[in-house]
């Protein structure tokens, strides 16, 4: 009975130990208060092969015993390790069990107590007590050592306990952490070809995997077909294509279901995947890409690189991170679908611009500078066949083909494709020229090479009669015209071979309607007498003279829309229901003005709580670094660290769950009260503001006048609901691209203006007046004739310079 306080006191003391040192010290001052022992050891097994290794040790100023190797597996250790209570060896017994400690200190040991320190794992280690101070060890002795080993056990068993949580808790940590950036870095781009490499990588960074494989449902949705991999599978082909049901991925994408394999051997949807030599399938796991109960596609992830098969931890990660991949490939999607209805429209405008007009010129000119809305390049450039002569015809960005070496060189270039039947192709890669004949090389690689072009493509113009031109594009990209752009690109070939072959005909038609005016015109003059001729001539030359002399005020007029001058989308940064709605569609609202108000009480909750538990890891710092535990010290700062993060995190929630307004203006959104109690998903824009007391106007301006247009020049905007107020403002930017409307081209020019009364309201619409630049002196004046003839000279001199050789 003397021993139960010894042990309580140790039991007491082991309850604020955080480590096997804080442990070991609990343990090592009882034994030398209690038994006054001159050596303490501690052997514990090693998690790899059981062996036992020497953790903690204590001697006796002047003592010292030290361990013959690193780990023992035998002597008096190993029989210990499963003996059933403590063992005393006495100095009249022999040393030889001793195999544990160096030959040179066994003979030291005088008298020994050893006792088992089970585990509740089944893994037992040993206490090792040497030599009493005085005398010999009794059997009271060897039964507190007994007991004190048996608290030991427990002891070490609460501490790997605490271990294990605390390293489930770090790796749940780590995987939220990779939740979160994984979902940052997939929604950080939708690009379809950009997104399924980086989905590939990261799952299979995550998971320590040989390879990840990518695979989507075809458009028709009875097929998966191969998109991408991470690593080496060289049981998936680059062509794979595997029908719905079909094997263990189709399995997968028919079933929406997803599937753990621990031993791929036992799997019989495998067999026909464990057949190479060179590699051998191990585990793998496969998880739907489901868009609600849509499957969108598969993911597979293939054997550990450390040789363990995968679990359910893993295959509940793969399923998380497949439904941000899900998310983010169905953005993609959508925007891949917006831009081809996007290219289709512009097609069709195309379309409706050269086959709706037998002029030439104004065919070709808006082929190479409309053919950007659909495909993309750096230079288009349209060459014709005339007859038996070939002419570079047109090219975008220049109003006139340039007379220089290398327009002639591509003109050369584009007469030989001309006698192509296919389109001729040419890309630059790091490997080198990849073109669609061994014939492009010779004809054109150095030509590209010297004007810097990694990108080439041609396509003959033709029709039943035979070869009307080629169709070329050039790009700094190589591979720049990927599979749906080149049929777009086709159909656009067909409907410039008809406006081409209709504008033909029509050239070749006898100009009657022109010549018999004007030799009416010349009849008249001949009959008429001297002095009638003479005062003709004198009236046509003072008409001539107010032309030239006479100055007037020379101004761009064009239609225009009154739109914001500033549009900013409030959107919710954090998920949540619309508690409140502040604000009407209509009312005036300064910056920073609250809009909304979302339901935070979980994210308060969150933040109350993670403040308690800061404030509880920071006072566990403290005690520790008082009690010079700095191990404990260490873990608690941590702790506080992690803590600190998710206060920051929830404050950032609490702070993001009230919505107001971005800049100073009118509400626009149609009936935002209607949105309360509504869930906005995070980025889901809740309403919009304008801009009021500035507005701008979009003038649509002909692209003959854009030359006299600069930013800064003044301009009188009228609107049809005010006929008799101005409103004064000046040009902000001129569009750098042109937009068609009713057979024209038109340049967009926005006008800014102030609206003090806020009459000028988004959607009004009138007619704008923008200063021409240059003139007489640069002031904007400009002779009467050239303001009124400047038309019909410019029209006239095209068709002039049409029909000249």
């Amino acid at each position: 009975m003397e021993r139960l306080p010894a042990l309580y006191e140790l039991a007491t003391a082991y309850l604020s130990c955080r480590d096997l040192d804080s442990i070991f010290k609990a343990l090592s001052a009882s034994l030398r208060t209690r038994v006054d022992a001159r050596g303490i050891l501690l052997w514990l097994p090693e998690k790899e092969d059981g062996a036992l290794r020497c953790r903690g040790k204590w001697f006796a100023p002047g003592e010292r015993f030290e361990p013959a190797s690193g780990t023992s597996t035998g002597g008096i250790l190993a029989e210990m390790a499963g003996a059933g209570g403590a063992r005393r060896i006495g100095a009249s017994e022999k040393k030889e069990p001793l195999i544990h400690l160096e030959p040179a200190h066994r003979d030291r040991v005088i008298d020994a107590l050893y006792a088992p320190i089970p585990s509740a794992a089944g893994e037992a280690g040993v206490l090792e007590v040497l030599n009493k101070a005085s005398g010999e060890f009794t059997g009271e002795d060897a039964a507190f050592v007994e007991e004190a080993a048996r608290l030991t056990g427990r002891a070490l068993d609460t501490l790997r306990a605490s271990e294990a949580d605390r390293d489930t808790q770090f790796g749940t940590l780590e995987r939220l952490t990779a939740l979160y950036d994984i979902s940052r870095i997939f929604n950080s781009t939708l690009e379809l070809e950009d997104l399924s490499p980086i989905i590939t990588g990261k799952i299979r960074d995550l998971l320590g995997a040989e390879a990840c494989n990518l695979w989507l449902v075809s458009g028709d949705g009875e097929t998966i077909e191969f998109a991408h991999q991470d690593g080496n599978d060289p049981t998936t082909l680059e062509d794979g294509k595997l029908a719905l049901g079909d094997g263990f991925l189709g399995t997968v994408a028919r079933d929406g279901q997803p599937r753990l394999v621990p031993d791929a051997a036992e799997e019989p949807l495998l067999e026909s995947r464990r057949q190479l030599k060179d590699f051998t399938l191990v585990t793998c796991i496969a998880a739907p890409l489901l868009e609600e109960e849509k499957v969108l596609g598969v993911i597979e992830v293939v054997n550990k690189l450390d040789g363990t098969p995968f679990d359910d931890d893993d295959l509940f990660f793969v399923t998380t991170i497949g439904e941000q991949a899900a998310l983010a490939l169905h953005n993609a999607r959508l925007l891949d679908a917006e831009r081809k209805v996007h290219e289709l429209d512009a097609l069709l405008e195309i379309s409706k611009q050269i086959t709706s007009t037998l002029d030439l010129d104004h065919i070709l000119t808006t082929v190479v500078h409309q053919a950007a809305t659909v495909v993309p390049f750096d230079r288009c450039s349209i060459g014709l066949v005339d007859r038996s002569r070939f002419l570079l015809a047109a090219v975008s960005g220049e109003a006139e083909v340039p007379r220089t070496k290398e327009m002639t060189r591509l003109r050369d270039l584009l007469e030989w494709v001309s006698t192509q039947s296919e389109p001729v192709s040419a890309d630059q890669y790091d490997t080198g020229w990849k073109v669609s004949h061994e014939a492009v090389r010779t004809q054109m690689v150095a030509f590209l090479a010297e004007m810097e072009r990694n990108g080439f493509y041609a396509l003959p113009l033709r029709d039943d009669q035979g070869t009307l031109g080629v169709l070329a594009l050039e790009s700094g990209d190589a591979d720049f015209l990927g599979e749906s752009q080149l049929e777009t690109l086709a159909i656009l070939g067909s409907q410039i071979s008809v406006a081409l072959r209709n504008a033909r005909l029509y050239q070749s038609l006898p100009l009657m309607g022109v010549l018999a005016p004007v030799a009416k015109t010349r009849d008249k003059l001949r009959k008429a007498g001297l002095g009638r001729r003479v005062e003709l001539l004198s009236k046509v030359g003072l008409a001539i003279l107010a032309l030239i002399i006479v100055p007037i005020k020379m101004r761009v007029a064009g239609s225009s829309v009154v739109v914001p001058a500033e549009r900013r989308a409030v959107s919710a940064e954090v998920e949540g229901v619309v508690r409140r709605v502040l604000v009407h569609e209509g009312d005036v609202v300064a910056v920073g003005t609250p809009l909304a108000e979302l339901d935070d009480s979980e994210s308060r909750v969150a933040f109350e709580r993670a403040t308690e538990r800061l404030a509880m890891a920071g006072r566990d710092m403290t005690q520790a670094e008082a009690r010079q535990e700095f191990g404990a010290a260490a873990q608690a700062r941590l702790r506080m660290d992690m803590e600190q993060a998710e206060v920051n995190l929830d404050r950032e929630k609490v702070a993001h769950a009230r919505l107001v307004a971005p800049i100073a203006g009118v509400v626009v959104t149609p009936k935002v009260e209607e949105k309360a109690g509504r869930f906005l998903a995070r980025g889901e824009r809740f309403c919009e503001v304008v801009e009021q007391d500035r507005m701008a106007a979009d003038v649509q301006v002909p692209e003959t006048d854009v030359s006299l247009l600069r930013t800064g020049q003044p301009a009188v905007l009228k609107l049809n609901a005010f006929p008799t107020e101005s409103f004064h403002g000046a040009v902000e930017r001129v569009a750098a691209q042109t937009v068609a409307a009713d057979g024209e081209q038109y340049f967009f020019v926005r006008m800014l203006f102030p609206n003090p009364t806020g009459a000028a309201r988004t959607g009004m619409v009138g007619r704008a007046k923008i200063t021409a630049t240059g003139g007489w002196f640069g002031s904007g004046w400009y002779p009467v004739g050239y303001v009124f003839l400047r038309d019909p000279a410019r029209w006239a001199w095209r068709k002039l310079w049409t029909w000249l050789p």
